[in-house]
């Protein structure tokens, strides 16, 4: 008869605690799919589905950025309904991919599961899908959106502000992120609804420095663009500092029932 050692209940704890936290840090499965991951080029997720993410193409609203379902060919539009009857307060707003399957996962991971080591591919993936007609060396100063400092503490870092910084080194441009700060603590705007996400939202932002953008060209950059919300506000707020321009990049946008 074999008798194999006990192990201590301590130990087997311990042993559990270490199991627990490398499955954590070095997942055997992809976060998206379930599938076995192997020599994969980015963290959490299979090469698969990856390679699944949906980019934003034109023919697009020229104002908002919204796609218009027709081929580009055909398409005689340069603005959509909504932008035609209330013109955005931005010059444009431009988005990498939609918010849907391995990017939605991918973000979550980023954002909610503090997996930071999704930055650089994130970042990567914005460098390589950029707009033609978005050329970050033309803009003064990147602008992140700026996260409540509380937040901050509870999350450890900005999402917006990683992209950013990144966008910001490959390309040459400052960054500022003390100029534009959230000094109002709002609910999580993932939780609202519409109208409620823009009552959350109003009067959170405040240009600490307006004199340093002022007549300066400003691209402000967020993960994830929604009902707009947030975009709104924080452009309203910034136009208090009179900068000459301002203009809105994101990393995804979510896909609208009501698209033209």
């Amino acid at each position: 008869m074999i008798r194999f050692p006990r192990i201590a209940p301590g130990r087997a704890l311990l042993l559990q605690v270490i199991e627990t936290a490398l499955t954590f840090l070095y997942p055997t499965q992809c976060r998206a799919c379930e599938t076995p991951l192997g020599l994969e080029t980015v963290p959490y997720l299979c090469n698969a589905c990856w390679a699944q993410m949906q980019f934003v193409e034109p023919p697009w609203c020229e104002m908002c950025g919204t796609p218009f379902l027709i081929a580009a060919s055909s398409c005689e539009r340069e603005v959509c309904d909504e932008c035609a009857k209330a013109p955005p307060r931005y010059g444009k707003l431009r988005t990498i991919a939609f918010y849907e399957a391995s990017l939605r996962q991918a973000i979550h991971l980023f954002k909610f599961e503090k997996r930071t080591a999704l930055a650089k591919p994130l970042i990567q993936l914005m460098l390589e899908h950029l707009p033609d007609d978005c050329q970050i060396e033309d803009y003064d100063f990147i602008l992140p959106i700026p996260i409540h400092k509380k937040r901050l503490r509870e999350r450890g870092f900005n999402q917006s502000i990683l992209l950013a910084e990144g966008i910001a080194k490959a390309k040459g441009v400052p960054i500022a992120t003390d100029i534009f700060v959230r000094h109002k603590n709002t609910k999580a705007q993932s939780s609202l609804a519409g109208r409620e996400r823009q009552e959350n939202i109003t009067g959170a932002f405040e240009v600490r420095k307006p004199d340093s953008i002022s007549g300066k060209r400003l691209l402000l950059i967020d993960d994830v663009f929604t009902t707009g919300a947030t975009i709104r506000e924080a452009v309203k707020e910034l136009w208090n500092a009179d900068p000459g321009e301002i203009d809105v990049l994101t990393l995804a946008r979510t896909p609208s029932a009501d698209t033209p």
